[in-house]
């Protein structure tokens, strides 16, 4: 997956994307947005070459509203052309699993259990 995204031009956001696990909010409809807000430089950007299938077995969609994900996140990115950032890591936050991995070091993570699974749930834990 890569974030096409325009950060600004300052000494703040070009360290900031030196950092791992940057919280940024997540918004996924028919595109898929990452927005970094205060006190980060703000910012908004599209995620591009994702998976809905791969992303849903990851963190559950929500139901209503304009968007089937919208959740706080954590996201490590690495900057590979203009405005174009590879994304090596990336989680969501949902109050009922605790962190859900989406991307661990550029690849799709191992899937956890959710709720309805039959197993001990192992989401956060």
């Amino acid at each position: 997956m890569h974030l096409k995204i325009e950060m600004p031009k300052n000494l703040v956001a070009e360290e900031l994307v030196l950092q791992k696990n940057i919280p940024c909010y997540c918004r996924i409809a028919r595109e898929f947005e990452i927005i970094f807000q205060s006190p980060l430089p703000e910012a908004r950007g599209l995620v591009l070459e994702w998976d809905r299938k791969l992303l849903e077995e990851r963190a559950l969609a929500g139901g209503g509203g304009d968007y089937t994900h919208a959740a706080n996140g954590m996201i490590s990115i690495e900057e590979v052309g203009t405005n174009l950032y590879k994304i090596h890591d990336l989680a969501f936050f949902y109050t009922e699993f605790g962190w859900c991995q989406i991307l661990l070091n550029g690849e799709y993570a191992t899937p956890g259990k959710f709720w309805d699974d039959d197993e001990e749930d192992t989401i956060g834990r």
